[in-house]
């Protein structure tokens, strides 16, 4: 017979995950703010143009996830439950 485990752990490690993810999330948006007005005085080579476009796709990945987890904790309804 297989032993339940406690939830209680899970939602320890969800929010350690979390808050991992907010403070990434303000490093980034830090680093952001700095590089922009430097892409804007300097002539952009090929690497720095797909690594530009990497992060996007990156954060476009993490923006859907982050939205699963509000739809599937409550904060937002299920598309398909707004009609």
């Amino acid at each position: 017979m297989r032993q339940r485990l406690p939830e209680k752990p899970l939602a320890g490690d969800a929010l350690a995950d979390l808050t991992w993810a907010v403070l990434y999330a303000g490093k980034i948006r830090d680093n952001l703010k700095g590089l922009t007005p430097v892409f804007r005085k300097t002539p952009t080579r090929t690497e720095l143009t797909e690594n530009a476009a990497l992060l996007r796709l990156q954060l476009q990945g993490a923006n859907r996830t982050s939205a699963m987890l509000r739809i599937m904790s409550g904060l937002e309804p299920h598309p398909s439950s707004r009609r």
